[in-house]
């Protein structure tokens, strides 16, 4: 089915237009029908109950919106809640991050540190011979060892 207004216009809009034209209706009404000023404030004094009804209704609206951002608020709250949980939990994740990382550079330094203890082994095989490049060999593998025992403990 297709609608005949093609905008959607609020309802509150709406609601506006419809008091302003029926505001308007009365004036002409007053004006038409009752020609003499205190048939026309008899008439005008018809419309104080409807006065109090809008003022009424106005209360009650404003009372309503209040309950609605009061429930908008505990909502907001609620999220700041579980954003600052969420917040902690990542901060938690970036330490335990943080200290894999740092445990990480130690074991490439210890590598570096092996690799150059290796080179030296290298080169006292190829350029010593004797007791004292076995000594050499000896004394920089206790320092792998040392350097492995290190790693395992901390």
């Amino acid at each position: 089915m297709v609608s005949m207004l093609k905008w959607k216009i609020p309802v509150y809009i709406l609601a506006g237009i419809s008091v302003v034209a029926l505001w308007l209706f009365t004036l002409f009404l007053g004006q038409t029908f009752f020609t003499t000023w205190t048939e026309r404030g008899q008439f005008g004094d018809l419309f104080g109950s409807v006065n109090a009804l809008f003022s009424g209704l106005a209360f009650v609206a404003l009372i309503y919106t209040i309950h609605l951002q009061r429930q908008e608020l505990s909502l907001q709250r609620t999220e700041l809640e579980l954003q600052r949980k969420e917040m902690a939990a990542s901060r938690g994740e970036l330490a335990a991050q943080v200290a894999v990382q740092k445990s990480q550079v130690r074991a490439t330094i210890a590598q570096i540190r092996v690799a150059a203890v290796e080179a030296r082994i290298e080169a006292t095989k190829l350029t010593g011979s004797g007791r004292d490049s076995l000594t050499n060999i000896y004394s920089e593998a206790e320092k792998i060892e040392a350097i492995a025992n290190e790693l395992e403990n901390g």
